[in-house]
């Protein structure tokens, strides 16, 4: 029921972008996770120019975030900056999907470091798209 999940991300979208726009430090947040689950559900139905459009969006506003609160966001940047290395990879666009997980890399690392045990599997899941994206044809 991909179809039906991508209109609920969509009507979500809407709502968080009416929110953000009228309180942006309320529902900021909420607006990028909106976005990148967007990228998700669209690139699931196969519409993967317009996932990385959401998904460059959504990593632009967790920048943003992070940048002003490290400790909130810098799990949500690396997260974005995987679901952007996925999308990049499957539009055969390698190498830069390999320069952002690689910066996902980085930040889980350094959370996994900072955190013992609590970030661990975010680190393997990166490391992991890492991979995928170095096996693929150049």
């Amino acid at each position: 029921r991909r179809e039906e999940a991508l209109g609920a991300s969509e009507e979500a979208l809407r709502h968080y972008r009416a929110l953000a726009e009228a309180s942006p430090d309320a529902f900021l947040p909420d607006l990028a996770m909106a976005l990148n689950n967007l990228s998700v559900d669209l690139g699931e139905v196969g519409r993967r120019e317009e996932a990385l459009g959401a998904s460059e969006e959504a990593l632009r506003h967790y920048r943003a975030l992070a940048e002003a609160s490290p400790d909130a966001y810098l799990p949500n940047l690396a997260s974005a900056l995987n679901n952007l290395s996925i999308g990049l990879g499957e539009v055969g666009r390698r190498e830069e999907g390999l320069g952002a997980v690689e910066e996902a890399v980085t930040i889980r690392r350094a959370l996994a470091e900072a955190s013992p045990g609590l970030f661990d599997a975010n680190l393997r899941n990166s490391l992991e798209i890492a991979a995928w994206l170095r096996s693929l044809p150049e």
